[in-house]
């Protein structure tokens, strides 16, 4: 289990599924972390921008904008350029971890998810 020390720190969401948001909004709140979400790549652009969070953890098939290109697109700003960023999707194997990198993921969690493997991924990359 995580320790409430990240408690102010932010956790993007970027899920097309409502229920996939809100499963991982509770797991993420239980820990302690401020949760904000996104349904789409270019709204995850604009609330990255907003919001500054602390790490994003980033569908990879979203609708308007990819997964990869939001990454690609958040890399780019200034203000969010090292923001860490996961990828969560059922694509993560084989040559899309690879895509999922070279667009500046720092990792893939496989859907569907193990939240014990995810908190841990979740707590090597917030600020402690």
């Amino acid at each position: 289990m995580l320790s409430n020390m990240g408690a102010s720190a932010t956790v993007l969401v970027v899920e097309d599924s409502a229920d996939t948001r809100q499963l991982f909004r509770v797991m993420l709140e239980m820990q302690g972390y401020r949760v904000v979400e996104a349904e789409d790549g270019e709204r995850a652009v604009e609330v990255a921008a907003q919001e500054s969070p602390a790490l994003i953890l980033m569908d990879l098939n979203l609708p308007r904008l990819s997964g990869l290109e939001a990454t690609r697109q958040i890399h780019r700003q200034a203000a969010t350029h090292d923001v860490p960023i996961v990828a969560v999707s059922a694509q993560c194997r084989g040559e899309y971890v690879q895509m999922a990198l070279d667009a500046g993921c720092l990792e893939c969690i496989q859907k569907p998810v193990d939240f014990v493997a995810m908190n841990e991924v979740v707590s090597r990359y917030m600020p402690h």
